[in-house]
């Protein structure tokens, strides 16, 4: 970055990432307020983020083809106008198809419009020995946005008479900075044609896909993401669990989601790269101790008797699972690397590898909301309840360092007989 409308356009586009986001993963800090606040159930709640989950994933693979044939610039504003239409669209309470509505719109402005032309935005604001720290500060940047806003949402929702109220004023808040920031984007970030022709394609080819498909990285490193990926997608439904199963006060909660969901954000990742770095030397290998580790929280949690005396028990596990979820978070993606992907499938097995990884969106929401129930509307935990959820979070824990062990195995395998990879078929 060589001026000052570098660094500004840097910042404007960074804090871009923490805000449009915000409002389709709101079940994360306030997961019982947001759907009261909605006019939904619980487990209208969770098909409607299933739904956003399943459009999400196919719209990654759109992302790419959008990001070459239009300028960054206009897309991301495209995308915040369009998601900030949908937030304020979300504050009128307009009923379960409104909301699912709603919320496709962002699954579309966040991963087919938004997500690829940030990629090339930023990369395109430096030359290749900045590209680590451009996207290593551009977490970070996202980070404390969230957090500050977050903030700022957890103060809305337990001042507010009824917490649900305080939520709509926080998805206003999202909906109008969106619009704002689509406004900054327009007049302050400018297009380097022959930086960004440099940064070459962001689309897949079905040649691409289908190399990824035969190579077994893809679903070994896909799965491992997918399982980590099952204990981010749970982690809203400890608000719940916390409230009223452990006594937990309810002004306490939404404090208690901004730092589980924001603060550990930027915490975690940069600890996690230092610790793979440091210490394990590898990532399959970080992420096995990770998943030996939430498995074992998720044994705790089982074992935990359910009482108020034990619910600040009860908040050290799940901000002791939050860490280990964030640390593996910040660095899985680094796996690709490591085991020898050729550069030129890395984008195939990416590609494919994410639409795995982040499935869990697409099934575990309206699950986790069938297990836990919804007290406040009289429906009560069914399938086994919370015992079922933490259960599979074992179950995901051990299967992932399972997972995590192939990968590590098979890494020393390609070390000691050459670079070459085998087909998963």
């Amino acid at each position: 970055m060589r001026t000052a409308r570098d660094w500004a356009s840097y910042l404007i586009l960074s804090m871009t990432a923490g805000i449009i986001f915000q409002v389709a993963y709101i079940r994360f800090v306030f997961l019982e307020p947001t759907y009261t606040a909605l006019g939904l159930t619980g487990q209208e709640y969770g098909t409607v983020m299933a739904v956003f989950g399943a459009v999400a994933a196919v719209m990654y693979f759109f992302g790419g083809w959008f990001a070459d044939r239009f300028s960054p610039r206009s897309l991301i504003v495209a995308a915040l106008a369009g998601t900030g239409a949908a937030d304020l669209y979300l504050t009128t309470t307009p009923g379960f198809t409104g909301v699912l509505v709603a919320h496709v719109v962002m699954a579309v402005t966040g991963m087919a419009l938004y997500w690829s032309a940030l990629v090339k935005a930023i990369g395109m604001l430096g030359d290749a020995s900045q590209q680590g720290r451009l996207f290593g500060f551009l977490e970070a940047v996202r980070g404390v946005t969230s957090t500050l806003i977050g903030g700022v949402g957890a103060v809305l929702v337990a001042r507010a008479v009824v917490p649900s109220d305080g939520v709509l004023a926080l998805i206003r808040i999202y909906g109008v900075l969106a619009f704002v920031f689509a406004g900054l984007v327009w007049w302050v970030v400018r297009v380097d044609r022959e930086r960004l022709a440099a940064l070459g394609s962001s689309a897949l080819t079905l040649r691409q896909l289908l190399d990824a498909a035969r190579n077994r990285y893809t679903w070994l490193l896909g799965g491992s993401i997918m399982l980590m990926y099952c204990f981010y997608t749970t982690l809203g439904y400890f608000s719940p669990l916390l409230e009223n199963e452990f006594g937990m006060a309810a002004g306490l909660i939404g404090a208690i989601g901004v730092a589980r969901t924001y603060v550990f954000q930027f915490i975690g990742g940069p600890l996690g790269g230092v610790c793979v770095d440091k210490i394990t030397r590898s990532t399959a290998g970080f992420l096995r101790w990770m998943f030996v580790g939430a498995a074992v929280i998720s044994a705790a949690f089982l074992l935990l008797p359910r009482q108020s005396g034990l619910k600040w028990v009860a908040l050290v596990l799940m901000f002791a699972l939050c860490l280990m979820v964030f640390c593996s978070r910040g660095v899985y993606w680094a796996g690709v690397a490591e085991v020898g992907i050729p550069e030129r499938q890395r984008g195939g097995v990416i590609g494919l590898a994410s639409g795995l990884a982040y499935l869990p969106d697409a099934f575990l929401p309206p699950l986790a909301a069938w297990w836990t129930g919804d007290p406040a509307a009289g429906v009560p935990q069914r399938g086994g309840g919370y015992d079922s959820m933490f259960l599979f979070l074992v179950a995901a824990g051990v299967l992932g360092a399972v997972l995590t062990t192939i990968i590590l195995r098979s890494r020393r395998v390609r070390e000691a007989t050459g670079p070459e990879l085998a087909p998963a078929a």
